[in-house]
């Protein structure tokens, strides 16, 4: 707590309250002896959660090449490269450096549901595979490695992240499968409740459970090919059939956009560009520089963005490319909209209208 910059008296507070608690178990109307707790947090208290982050907080600083993405207790590092050989040497410094941390600060490393996961080119040449890494244990690095017997990280196709599946390929195929996967079973019961409840109802379950399974991670996985997000709309669709009436559906037959108008739901390809443009309406990392040159071209006048040149579908996919190509694509008056609240109002509105 000191190191986060914690003073006194506060930080002599929080070590009485956090020192001499002890715990015991009850099981039927028995209770165990009280047992002392040497190590961790009160649970379920206000500022457990935050004690234990000032406590894993100095962990992003012993990683030195690899960039660090932490949410409570798991930790995902991130090291690119184009010399495999290299790259692998780089993150197992920082593997080692992760290991020796965790004994230092009294906490274990789980090497069992540590995974590596690397996403590159199919076309890599056998000479280029990655070399095995391990989760050494302290006693191991102590002795320097001699008489190693520790097994390497499970190397894996697809990893969930925070309810996210990356894959290999960077195609988020195994995503847009669970996606629709979850989604049928919701449209099974959403099926059998249109026959018990009003339609108002429905809408309001929609928003709150269906909308809220295609949201989570959008604007990420919307990045993914039009085939797959295709899948998802597909089923969006059938949710949309049941809130309306049979006379409204059978005359959107063959035309399922005005179905999206009436209910007033962006489609799975719009919303993603809907939430690609909001999320990042302040953010000026992902968005080039303006276009800036000497000829008075159409593109400078207006104050459209440049878009970065890509040479593979990777880069096809990235935020620098997609979403200066969609602000682009915007009315000035939108694309230029400083203030968030009017320009989400003003996009929405644009994107209904594109549905025709």
């Amino acid at each position: 707590m000191a190191e986060c910059g914690v003073g006194q008296p506060l930080n002599e507070w929080f070590r009485d309250y956090l020192t001499s608690r002890s715990y015991r178990v009850k099981i039927g109307d028995d209770l165990s002896d009280e047992t002392l707790v040497h190590c961790g947090v009160p649970q379920g208290s206000v500022c457990g959660p935050v004690c234990y982050l000032m406590h894993v907080n100095s962990l992003c600083g012993v990683l030195r090449n690899c960039s660090a993405h932490m949410f409570a207790d798991d930790l995902c590092t991130l090291r690119a490269g184009t010399n495999m050989i290299e790259t692998c040497r780089l993150v197992q410094q920082d593997i080692d450096s992760v290991v020796k941390w965790s004994h230092d600060n009294g906490i274990i490393l789980n090497s069992d549901k540590t995974k590596l996961l690397i996403i590159q080119s199919p076309y890599l040449s056998p000479s280029e595979m990655p070399l095995p890494m391990y989760t050494h244990s302290f006693t191991c690095l102590h002795n320097n490695l001699h008489d190693c017997h520790c097994r390497p990280i499970e190397k894996v196709d697809c990893v969930t992240y925070l309810g996210v599946k990356v894959d290999s390929a960077f195609s988020w195929q195994q995503h847009i499968n669970y996606i629709c996967s979850k989604l049928r079973i919701l449209l099974g019961r959403f099926y059998h409740l249109s026959f018990k409840v009003p339609i108002n109802i429905l809408k309001c379950l929609y928003f709150a459970i269906v909308d809220s399974v295609l949201s989570y991670a959008l604007d990420c996985y919307g990045l993914t090919f039009k085939s797959y997000i295709d899948k998802v709309e597909a089923i969006q669709i059938r949710f949309l059939k049941l809130l309306v009436s049979k006379k409204t559906r059978n005359s959107c037959k063959g035309n399922y956009n005005k179905l999206f108008k009436i209910c007033k739901i962006l489609p799975v390809s719009l919303k993603h560009k809907y939430l690609l443009a909001i999320n990042n309406h302040s953010n000026k990392v992902h968005i080039s520089t303006r276009l800036e040159h000497k000829h008075n071209t159409r593109s400078v006048a207006v104050q459209k963005y440049e878009i970065p040149r890509v040479t593979n579908y990777y880069g096809d996919r990235t935020l620098r490319k997609r979403l200066p190509y969609f602000l682009n694509s915007l009315p000035e008056n939108i694309r230029l909209e400083p203030n968030k609240i009017k320009f989400k109002k003003a996009l929405k509105l644009h994107l209904m209208e594109t549905l025709g």
